[in-house]
C-alpha cells in the first residue's frame, strides 16, 4: 500500500520524536485502524517508543527517506523519496517557470537570443543567466505579450529583458525570485492605479516607473474614466504609498490623487507618447 504525502510526514514526525501524544487527524486514525499504531485516549492519540520505532521501520520497508528532503523535489526526483506516489509532495512542472522576452536590444542566454515576439518560459536558473542591461517588470500578460506594439516606451538604447510579473498560471513569487537574484536596475510597467503603483514600489532596485507623459496620461485617464480603479484600491494601498518618500513613487501618487482616476495598461499600450 502506498502512503500519501501527509501520511509520510506523519510517520517521519513520529519516528523523529519518539513517545508522544498527537491530536486527532486523518493520518492518526488511518495508522491506528490499518496498522495498529498508537492508542486512542479521548480526542488524542498516544504513541510509545515502540510505536516510533515501528513508524521508522515502515518508512524503511517502503524505501522512503526518514527525513524530508531539504528542498521540495521535482517530480522525477521524488520517486526516490516517495515510493508509489509520484505526485504527492512534489513540485508542479511550472513551479519555477518565468515568462521573459526581449523588450529592446539583444538579450542573450548563452549564445541564443531571447525572442522579442511572443515570449519564452524559462526556469529560474535559465532566467537568471540571461544577459541584459536592465529588467522591465510588466504587470499584465496581454501588455507583456504584445510589448513590441507599444510606441511610447523609451528603452534608452539598452538591452532590456522584460519579465512578466506572474498570475495564477505563472507564479509571481517565481518571477520575484529571479528579479531578486539578478543585479540589474529594475523598470516597472504596471497599471496606473494604487495597486499597480504599490506593487511597483516593492520591487528591488527600482530605477524607473514607466508611464506615458503626463499630458497623454491625464487625457487618456479622463477619457477612460476608470474611477473605480482608484476608489476601490485607495484604502488598501494609501498607507504604503503615503509612507514612500522616493520621488519616483511620490510624483505619480500625487498625480493619481489629484485625478482620482486610474488607467489600465491596455489603454496605455495604445498611446503614442
Amino acid at each position: 500500500m502506498s502512503f500519501s504525502y501527509s501520511q509520510i510526514a506523519f510517520l517521519r514526525n513520529l519516528a523523529a520524536r519518539g513517545a508522544i501524544e498527537k491530536g486527532a487527524s486523518a493520518s492518526a486514525e488511518f495508522f491506528l485502524t490499518q496498522h495498529g499504531l498508537g492508542l486512542r485516549a479521548g480526542s488524542r492519540f498516544v504513541y510509545s517508543k515502540e510505536d516510533a520505532e515501528r513508524a521508522a521501520q515502515m518508512l524503511v520497508n517502503r524505501r522512503i527517506a526518514a527525513v524530508s528532503p531539504e528542498k521540495t523535489l521535482r517530480r522525477i526526483d521524488a520517486v526516490l523519496n516517495i515510493a508509489g506516489s509520484e505526485k504527492s509532495g512534489t513540485l508542479s512542472p511550472h513551479y519555477d517557470s518565468v515568462a521573459i522576452k526581449t523588450a529592446h536590444g539583444r538579450c542573450l542566454l548563452d549564445a541564443n537570443s531571447v525572442p522579442q515576439i511572443g515570449y519564452q518560459v524559462l526556469t529560474h536558473e535559465q532566467s537568471v543567466s540571461v544577459r541584459a542591461d536592465a529588467l522591465m517588470v510588466v504587470e499584465n500578460l496581454e501588455s507583456f505579450r504584445f510589448l513590441e506594439r507599444n510606441r511610447w516606451l523609451d528603452y534608452l538604447g539598452k538591452d532590456v529583458l522584460a519579465i512578466f510579473r506572474g498570475d495564477n498560471g505563472l507564479r509571481a513569487d517565481a518571477a520575484l525570485k529571479v528579479i531578486e537574484a539578478r543585479k540589474e536596475p529594475v523598470w516597472a510597467y504596471f497599471d496606473f492605479d494604487p495597486a499597480g503603483l504599490g506593487m511597483a514600489s516593492r520591487l528591488p532596485r527600482l530605477e524607473r516607473l514607466l508611464l506615458p507623459c503626463e499630458g497623454s496620461l491625464e487625457t487618456s485617464a479622463r477619457q477612460a474614466n476608470q474611477v473605480r480603479l482608484f476608489a476601490d484600491q485607495t484604502m488598501q494601498w494609501s498607507p504604503t504609498l503615503d509612507a514612500d518618500s522616493r520621488e519616483i513613487i511620490r510624483t505619480p501618487w500625487r498625480h493619481m490623487q489629484r485625478l482620482r482616476l486610474g488607467l489600465a495598461q491596455e489603454y496605455m499600450d495604445a498611446l503614442e507618447s
